[in-house]
């Protein structure tokens, strides 16, 4: 009997050794394929007909216990599991429901070690799990990627760990890649005449954000480790106490030994403008933490950041102050716009609880009440996360709807972890969040949507001291940075300038590109709360443009794209229950494109209500042109833009 009990136990052994050293998933659609190769380490394969896509070598972490899972592990199982359903997002931004359909199997490892991998249509993503006991000092996250080395690589080129993300898009050859070059995500990888690759993460929870690394022609995960120290010598030193780290620990992390970590994933898209359509961050982000989410109220933000410094022709001093308040709040109501923001500059003494002289909150608060107006305040990171507390409880006393949470400026695990307290803590007060100075989106809006948007980008604000915000920058983010969530660009300028006629203006910045470009920009960039950047005073100036652009909805039951190069144009069609509105933009060369409109319903007459650049848009950007027409599903029109133009129209 023990002789018997031993022989099934050695094949058994033998069984998992020789079959676990090799792992295959398919994508639903059976078009993606992933080979999984358990071995010297883990390394794996994806590929399609055309061949492999791209390989993953070496993924492991090293920790103060070891590396897991170690050299030459053993497979001890796997198991398998397919996921066909949807997910109805409380907050649309994309798309009404996203459906969720994947193949997805789960190798353990001898040593409480897991690796999850799964396969969509559209993409692949892997995590690691550990069930180990106690703590766990993460040293190092390791993963080599290797593309073809003739692909198109196009990231952040950004080397400083204390970054806002607003670094301009390099691109070049994966082979030329070096050590000197790293960035933040998202990063696009475009195969010679085949796939669009684009890297992304979900669910970073006290963990730091991944960045990458160049590594001889290949590309490996870079981590920022933890701070140690910072600097009080920048600026104002409470607003950016945290943000200079002088010090840092010598691992990226300290974590609980049983947990998960975060997604690394790969969206795959046959086009370019497949990509617009990809979610898997949404999709892998943590599962929804609130209840009650009815108080959440996407919307178009007033702020008077540059605002206050174009309004004349009115009784009082412009400037942070009640007066000015009161008429922002006013043109808010006229234009059916949702909040009110006070920026920097309403705290006094480094004291979030504290206001300057001129400013009655509970007057302004009230006003704003009486006229469907809600208010939020700007604060910084170093002080609201001293105050916090404190400073929601004087909030919600004002009676504050929402925060402006700027200069995080960094992505390692103490600054990972903030984001999720602050997140959490307005929840608690019904606040709706906007993070500024912050890394990408990272799935952390899933599980609380009062995060409505955040910046990760340069967006309009640079026209104030650079020229970085050109059009062919507004023809990149789509198929990029916005994939991986809402982002705060700031459209809708009525000071547009040409090429030729652009200078950056701090106070009263230009947009580049041409007026019907910058109203364009409200539809191709996607946020469930839009800011827009001028005075009221211009928006009165320039009624016929302004009333069209603060109608624009901010949430989306559908979303369809109709063409797109990154770089260089971009169109697309977006629905709101039955108005559809539909966009697009050029890069500094002036373009025409044939739309067709099949995504309209079947014998239906349309009244369709467009602008688009005028005769002399090239020469003076602010000139458009104003039609109304009729359109029907299939009908094709020929849009005509400007250097620098663009186009958009309302459908009903």
């Amino acid at each position: 009997m023990k002789n018997r009990i031993f022989i099934l136990l050695l094949m058994a052994l033998f069984f998992t050794e020789i079959v676990a050293k090799e792992v295959k998933l398919v994508s639903p659609d059976k078009k993606l394929n992933a080979l999984i190769n358990a071995d010297r380490t883990v390394s794996l394969k994806v590929f399609d007909d055309s061949g492999v896509l791209f390989s993953i070598d070496e993924i492991s972490i090293d920790t103060d216990k070891g590396t897991f899972p170690a050299p030459n592990v053993k497979i001890r199982k796997t198991e398998q599991k397919t996921v066909s359903g949807e997910i109805v997002p409380p907050i649309k931004e994309k798309q009404a429901s996203i459906p969720e359909k994947y193949n997805e199997v789960t190798v353990q490892f001898f040593g409480g070690v897991f690796l999850q991998f799964r396969l969509y249509n559209n993409g692949f993503a892997y995590r690691m799990i550990t069930e180990l006991p106690g703590e766990l000092t993460v040293k190092r996250e390791n993963a080599l990627f290797s593309f073809n080395k003739n692909a198109k690589i196009t990231f952040q080129n950004d080397t400083v760990s204390q970054s806002h993300n607003e670094a301009p898009y390099t691109s070049m050859e994966v082979g030329e890649l070096t050590h000197r070059e790293m960035g933040n995500l998202p990063v696009l990888v475009e195969l010679p005449a085949s796939k669009r690759l684009l890297f992304l993460e979900a669910d970073v929870q006290d963990y730091p954000c991944m960045w990458i690394k160049g590594e001889d022609g290949k590309v490996k995960i870079h981590q920022w480790n933890y701070p140690d120290r910072y600097s009080h010598q920048l600026g104002n030193t409470s607003y950016f106490t945290k943000n200079v780290v002088i010090g840092s620990r010598d691992y990226i992390a300290k974590v609980q030994g049983t947990r998960t970590y975060p997604w690394r994933i790969i969206g795959i898209a046959e086009k370019d403008i497949d990509l617009m359509r990809n979610q898997l961050v949404y999709l892998l982000g943590p599962e929804r933490r609130l209840n009650d989410v009815s108080w959440i109220k996407p919307g178009w933000v007033m702020f008077d950041w540059w605002g206050k410094f174009g309004i004349y022709g009115v009784p009082f001093k412009a400037g942070i102050n009640t007066e000015t308040a009161k008429y922002m709040i006013d043109f808010c109501n006229e234009f059916g716009m949702r909040y009110y923001l006070f920026d920097d500059g309403w705290t006094r003494d480094n004291d979030l609880t504290k206001l300057i002289p001129g400013i009655n909150i509970e007057e302004v608060v009230a006003y704003g009440k009486s006229k469907n107006v809600d208010i939020m305040l700007w604060v910084p990171y170093s002080l609201f996360d001293e105050q916090m507390e404190e400073a929601m409880v004087q909030f919600d006393k004002w009676g504050i709807k929402g925060l402006k949470i700027d200069f995080m400026a960094r992505s390692d695990q103490e600054v990972v972890n903030f984001y999720w307290r602050a997140a959490e803590i307005a929840s608690r007060y019904r606040m709706v969040v906007n993070f500024h100075g912050a890394y990408p989106p990272d799935g952390l809006r899933r599980a609380y949507p009062n995060v409505l948007t955040r910046e990760g980008l340069i967006e309009f604000e640079y026209n104030g001291w650079t020229d970085l915000v050109t059009p062919a920058h507004d023809c990149t983010l789509p198929f990029i940075r916005n994939v991986a969530g809402p982002q705060d660009y700031i459209p809708g300028t009525m000071f547009n300038a040409t090429k030729e006629n652009f200078r950056p203006i701090g106070r009263t910045p230009m947009g580049q590109g041409t007026r019907s470009h910058s109203m364009a920009m409200a539809l191709i960039s996607e946020s469930p709360m839009q800011m827009l950047p001028d005075a009221p005073t211009w928006y009165y100036r320039e009624e016929e443009c302004a009333r069209f652009l603060t109608r624009i909805p901010v949430e989306w039951d559908q979303i369809e794209p109709l063409q797109g190069r990154v770089g260089e144009y971009v169109a697309v069609a977006r629905r709101n229950e039955e108005m559809w509105y539909v966009a697009a933009i050029t890069n500094w060369d002036a373009r025409k494109l044939t739309l067709q409109f099949d995504f309209l319903e079947e014998g239906r007459i349309y009244d369709m209500e467009l602008f688009r650049d005028g005769p002399n848009a090239g020469v003076i950007a602010v000139d458009y042109v104003k039609e109304n027409r009729k359109v029907n599903k299939g009908d094709v029109i020929e849009v005509d833009m400007a250097s620098g133009g663009g186009w958009i129209a309302r459908i009903h």
